[in-house]
Parts: C-alpha cells; structure tokens; sequence
C-alpha cells in the first residue's frame, strides 16, 4: 500500500517541485500586498494554516514509508516537501494572524476615532 502511494507521488514529484514554491511565493506576495490593506486576511491565513498541515502530513507519511523500508529515493521528496512546508509556513502563520489582529485594531480605533 505504502509503495502504490510512494510511486504515485514519484510521478508528480516534478509538478510538486514547480507548483508548491510557485503556490508559496503567490501566497506571499499575496500577503504583503493584500493584507495591510485588509483584503483576503482569511483566505491567506487558512491557506498558510492549510499549507503547515500538508508539510505535517508529508513528514508523517515519510517517517510511515521509512519504518516500512521505502528507499531513500522514495521518502527523500516527502521529507524535504514536509521540511520545508511545515517550517516555512509553520513561521509565517503566527505573522499573517498578527498582521490579521493589527489591522482589525486599525480599523475599530479608526472607527472609534470618527465617532468622537
């Protein structure tokens, strides 16, 4: 079972090389251009919070495949995707939330400023 699931991600292993830094680098530029103005705050969080869980999901299925003697070259882009995701967007979603949190104090003392 482990090995059906390794080969099929051994045949999407170049689309997940391209599209999930290109997905990444989208969300960022997304983030700064969007989110100090207040537009799509929780869209990006979800996403960045979504993209945490999938690095989560790769490590657990690479450490799966690795205690049931997958190669190296099986679980090697597992464990890199899962590295790179769990950290890189496991950093960014508490600065997205915060970003989030300022500008909803920035709007209520804006409002708060208009009614005195």
């Amino acid at each position: 079972m482990i090995d059906n699931l390794l080969a099929e991600i051994q045949n999407l292993r170049i689309a997940l090389a391209i599209g999930v830094p290109l997905l990444g680098g989208a969300m960022v530029i997304a983030a700064t251009t969007l989110m100090p103005r207040g537009k799509a705050k929780g869209l990006l969080t979800g996403a960045y919070m979504l993209l945490a869980a999938v690095g989560a999901s790769c490590l657990l299925f690479a450490a799966a495949a690795t205690m049931n003697g997958a190669t190296r070259e099986q679980s090697a882009p597992l464990w890199v995707l899962g590295i790179v995701l769990t950290v890189i967007m496991g950093i960014f979603t508490p600065a997205t939330i915060r970003e989030f949190q300022q500008f909803e104090f920035r709007k209520l003392a804006a409002e708060l400023f208009r009614r005195s």
